[in-house]
């Protein structure tokens, strides 16, 4: 048995500090060792120095390091190996090594890895502070309304549908609670005989996707579209599921709900790419949001590290690009160890999550993302590459070589008629996600084919223009197929795209009001605030990535996109919390890090922000389902 234990050295600030490794070998017997492999997000620049053993390369968060000829660890002794010059310095314990293996006599042996400890100085905590306050009102509305005014309040009560139009609705939002909290209380009876209030449902003129509530000796919410029924009666769900479950809450008996939401997209991005997740999963995430009232659900399905979405007559696209493990294209690359990870979806899959959305009113805007995280789909279609481009020419930030899509290849573009045709056949909805982030600056400067291309499209042969042009082309085909793009806040950059767009601004709060300045339609997305895997803390016991700083639970709760914008350009659709999966590789990890940070965008997108109160957010957030 091996065990590899790891500690930061920040001994050099000009190289970021060092690693050590120390591989031990608890078990009874030697083990012959040839290489030793992890998997970190701290990774070592190409100048690294190595101590204790040989550099043998890196592939983005997986590096390889040789031991001496002939090395034996024998039991109980250690193999110690430093390396120097880092690409980042480590503020939280989640930015270590996540998984290791040896090679032994061409035998794979997995290792157990110990967290990376503090260095000397830094404090483990504090880490995630959600308090839970008694609630300031004895009843449960996340998001709150736009208008509240409830005095009188009694035991819980079942809701018992009155007319064939309220016993259809409230059957559905029935169903929708014994998913999200199987094993709470029922919420409805159509019992007439059972201690219930009677329910009504009535149509009536009303800003879109807003309802009322009227309680009394009944209660009857009003509507003025589907989307008003359906939120209006979630929002007596919450009620009744709080009455029911928690002895601080109980039910109204008079007063009078008025509500609308603040934001048109109020949406949830989820990256499966990184580290995948089932079809069961992306439903009961569909569930949550449309108890929070959310209506968007971003699915980002391609990157480097896979392919998720199957394409029709391209089947290695998720047959290769879906699956990561030694001897495969694509290595292991997080906490997955040697076996890696293999996951991708059905056409059947894929339309079911679709439909189920659409039966909450939620859409699914898929991203295919583009020009550049494509390792997997290169890996899958290794002809798409220029044969003539220098070889590790360019890195992306993620240390991926080469990952861009050549535009001069006229194989490019046979493959993308083909994915593109797949979406707008698989999701019936106005927008494609077509990314357009983080393309490295030297992409396609050593591809004959891409400069060639550039010059035939008259625009300059630099990265952002190429992208631009690329992207611009992109666009038309998907307005061929009766759909609009959307993109990263980068599309704006090199020329920009079409007006049309939704861009989304993640890079910072600026970028919000500088899109609309330009024109675009925007949804506010900064990393700072809304990015769902930024670490809640500043103590290194913190699970996260901190690269756009630390998000704590109030911050982004407090945080309001609208602030500050022009209000004669441009337009803010909404907000949208982003959850990237690089270390999200379990149920509970994606808990800890979504919630409640999940449920204050969603207010952030409903709430007016003269109705929004933290400790208020704070109380009811603890009621909200998970994952």
């Amino acid at each position: 048995m091996l065990r590899l234990e790891q500690c930061y050295l920040p001994d050099d600030p000009a190289t970021n500090g060092a690693l050590r490794l120390r591989l031990f070998n608890v078990g009874d017997q030697p083990v012959a060792i040839d290489r030793l492999s992890y998997t970190s997000l701290l990774r070592p620049n190409a100048d690294v120095v190595v101590q204790g053993g040989t550099f043998l390369g890196r592939f983005a968060n997986k590096v390889d390091i040789g031991a001496p000829d002939g090395f034996e660890l024998a039991p109980g002794q250690h193999w110690e190996i430093t390396l120097s010059s880092l690409n980042i310095v480590p503020r939280t314990r989640t930015l270590g090594a996540l998984s290791a293996w040896v090679m032994s006599k061409g035998e794979v042996i997995d290792c157990t890895v110990g967290d990376l400890p503090p260095a000397n100085g830094i404090s483990t905590g504090p880490i995630k502070d959600w308090p839970n306050p008694d609630p300031e009102l004895p009843i449960c509305l996340l998001p709150w309304p736009k208008h509240f005014d409830c005095a009188t309040y009694g035991p819980a009560r079942l809701l018992r549908p009155v007319d064939d139009q309220a016993r259809a609705a409230l059957m559905q939002i029935a169903a929708l609670h014994k998913r999200l909290f199987p094993a709470g209380a029922d919420i409805v009876t159509l019992d007439d005989r059972a201690d219930s209030i009677a329910l009504r449902t009535q149509a009536k003129t009303l800003p879109d996707d807003g309802y009322e509530i009227d309680i009394g000796t009944e209660v009857t919410v009003s509507f003025g579209n589907a989307h008003g029924w359906r939120h209006g009666l979630i929002a007596v769900a919450q009620i009744a599921h709080a009455a029911s479950s928690d002895p601080r809450f109980r039910f109204p008996t008079s007063g009078h709900i008025q509500d609308s939401p603040r934001h048109d997209w109020r949406g949830v991005h989820l990256d499966v790419a990184r580290n995948f997740m089932g079809a069961d999963q992306i439903k009961r995430l569909l569930d949550i949001m449309a108890w929070h009232r959310m209506n968007r659900f971003h699915w980002h399905l391609t990157d480097d590290e896979a392919w998720r979405l199957p394409i029709k007559g391209l089947p290695e696209l998720t047959d290769v690009g879906g699956t990561r493990g030694l001897g495969q294209p694509l290595t292991p690359q997080y906490a997955e160890g040697s076996k890696g990870q293999r996951g991708s979806y059905s056409f059947q899959e894929v339309r079911d999550i679709v439909a189920h959305g659409l039966s909450l009113g939620i859409e699914t805007l898929p991203e295919v993302d583009l020009p550049g995280h494509n390792t997997a789909l290169l890996a899958a279609l290794p002809h798409l590459a220029d044969s003539d481009e220098q070889s590790e020419s360019y890195h992306s930030i993620q240390g991926y070589p080469n990952n861009a899509i050549n535009p001069g290849m006229p194989e490019t573009w046979v493959v993308l008629e083909q994915i593109f045709d797949t979406l707008a056949d698989l999701f019936p909805f106005t927008h494609v996600h077509l990314g357009g982030d983080e393309v490295d600056e030297a992409s396609w400067s050593t591809s004959p084919k891409a400069r060639a291309w550039a010059h035939e499209k008259h625009v300059q042969a630099s990265a952002a223009t190429i992208q631009s042009a690329f992207m611009r082309d992109c666009q038309q085909m998907l307005q061929n197929r009766g759909r609009q793009l959307a993109g990263w806040d980068e599309c704006a950059d090199g020329g920009g795209v079409d007006p049309q767009s939704i861009l989304f601004a993640w890079r910072s709060r600026e970028k919000i009001a500088a899109l609309m300045q330009d024109g675009y339609t925007v949804v506010a997305t900064p990393g700072q605030h809304y990015y769902l895997d930024m670490a809640q803390g500043e103590g290194w016991n913190n699970p996260g990535l901190v690269w756009a700083g630390i998000s704590p639970l109030q911050a982004c709760y407090d945080y309001d996109a609208g602030a500050g914008l022009p209000d004669d350009t441009g337009k803010l659709a909404g907000v949208q919390a982003c959850m990237w999966s690089e270390l999200i590789d379990c149920t509970a990890r994606f808990n800890y890090m979504a919630f409640p940070r999940l449920s204050a965008v969603a207010e952030a997108g409903w709430t007016p922000v003269s109705q929004k109160s933290w400790p208020r957010f704070a109380a009811l957030s603890h009621l909200m389902p998970q994952l």
